[in-house]
């Protein structure tokens, strides 16, 4: 028998099966399907821990792609600032007026000092050193002692400037600026979230920690349901696994949908809609569960207690909400390192960095986007830092989700040891349910000019 890759698919009900026994039609683009299969069978095992291949990213890959360097929420009055940094990139992402945002690279043209840290307000950027300083849109606005600097034309002495987007509420940069305009770089993104209107969110809770891990694994580990039966066992009742859905939309967009409310693959059929209900109602807070009916169908009983429960904790009102978008997990990929998820069970965003300049080290960043509520009373949450190997659970909001954070990050510290240690030099990928991590890294090896 001829065996054709990527053809294979799990037995268990198919994504678009369960959206279609749905109550509530789902949004559109849940119903597009985009596979095809790659051939990137050979990951070498060197670019997760070689210093040779972090020193390539870091001069090909993160000067030259789009990245999420906060929201519009974090520099809200004009002079409002913040440093977004990787590897040796270092911007100043700056309000410059009430309706424009622009990003400067962090360094001062006389001799090179960090114009800023962190974040605050300024009306304009004066270096510590020797006083050069620069306004808000980047240009000149003098120096101490300018007569010793008849070379300096003050017109042509402007901060370089990175290329700036706004989507979704997000500041999206661009470093070197030579990326094409971002809605053409992640399309079709912006018509996936039509539905979901993320600029209409803020950040209700935001965690960060350093991981263990290269960038790279850290991230992988997120973009597949393959592992939730091994590393998340206790939500086999709830979370189908191995027939979630993968798309990849583009070069820089991919896709995974989770379906909630269905039981992993081994267990349907094993297990009733009522017992589903009671299972995942426990995500709910004591006081907004309900006795689960006998003759319950699972997803349409528990869309309505997610809605009753998440429109009255966020004062927003979720009425129509379609099952999926209120249960399912539904995770993008923007290419090279940020993942927007639509949908409001888990309405999360992730970013993921590298780390301390060491390619066994890396930043991992999880927001919480809350709807805005409808009396227009909310407070955006600052970072919280949690320590290597610390709880999620610790940092305000992951109280619940940090026991599922957790289960991941103990495997990665475990992975990265793991691969220094390996005597076989390649990972070896699934062609389906890991057809977005081969893409991205045949990505990668277009921007970086390489092939493992």
């Amino acid at each position: 028998m001829t065996i054709v890759r990527g053809e294979a698919r799990s037995t268990g009900p198919s994504y678009q099966s369960i959206l279609l026994a749905d109550a509530t039609p789902p949004p559109a683009p849940l119903l597009e399907e985009a596979y095809s299969w790659e051939d990137t069978d050979q990951v070498d095992i060197d670019r997760y821990v070689s210093r040779e291949f972090h020193q390539l990213e870091a001069q090909r890959l993160w000067p030259s792609t789009w990245q999420m360097a906060c929201r519009l929420e974090h520099i809200p009055e004009v002079g409002d600032y913040i440093v977004y940094e990787i590897c040796n990139i270092s911007l100043v992402v700056v309000r410059t007026e009430t309706d424009q945002v622009r990003a400067f690279h962090n360094s001062c043209l006389h001799r090179g000092t960090t114009l800023v840290e962190g974040d605050g307000n300024a009306a304009f950027f004066k270096c510590p050193f020797h006083g050069f300083a620069w306004n808000l849109d980047g240009s000149f606005r003098g120096m101490p002692a300018s007569w010793d600097f008849p070379h300096v034309d003050g017109p042509d002495f402007c901060l370089p400037e990175a290329a700036v987007a706004l989507w979704g509420g997000f500041v999206m940069v661009n470093p070197d600026g030579t990326a094409e305009p971002f809605e053409r770089y992640a399309a079709p993104l912006t018509e996936h979230f039509e539905p979901y209107r993320l600029d209409d969110r803020y950040v209700a809770h935001h965690a960060v920690q350093v991981v263990e891990a290269n960038w790279k694994a850290t991230q992988e580990a997120f973009l597949e349901g393959y592992h939730v039966a091994t590393t998340h066992p206790q939500a086999k009742r709830i979370s189908n696994d191995f027939a979630c859905a993968y798309d990849v939309f583009g070069p820089n967009l991919s896709r995974i949908v989770q379906a909630q409310a269905v039981p992993a693959n081994d267990l349907v059929g094993q297990i009733g809609q009522a017992e589903i209900a009671r299972s995942m109602q426990r995500l709910l807070p004591a006081q907004d569960r309900q006795e689960v009916p006998d003759d319950v169908d699972a997803r349409s009983w528990l869309a309505e207690r997610f809605r009753e429960s998440l429109g009255r904790r966020w004062r927003h009102d979720l009425a129509g909400a379609s099952e999926a978008a209120m249960l399912d997990s539904i995770q993008y990929f923007v290419f090279p390192n940020f993942c927007p998820w639509a949908g409001y069970q888990l309405p999360i965003a992730y970013r993921f960095r590298p780390w301390d300049d060491d390619p066994n080290l890396s930043l991992m960043e999880m927001m919480l986007l809350h709807p805005m509520p409808d009396d227009g009373e909310w407070e955006s949450a600052a970072p919280h830092w949690l320590d290597v190997r610390e709880s999620w659970a610790h940092a305000p909001g992951f109280e619940s989700l940090g026991a599922v954070i957790d289960q991941d990050i103990a495997n990665l510290h475990r992975v990265q040891r793991g691969m220094r240690a390996a005597q076989h030099r390649y990972h070896t990928f699934s062609d389906y349910q890991e057809i977005r991590i081969r893409h991205f890294h045949r990505r990668l090896d277009d921007v970086i000019g390489r092939r493992s």
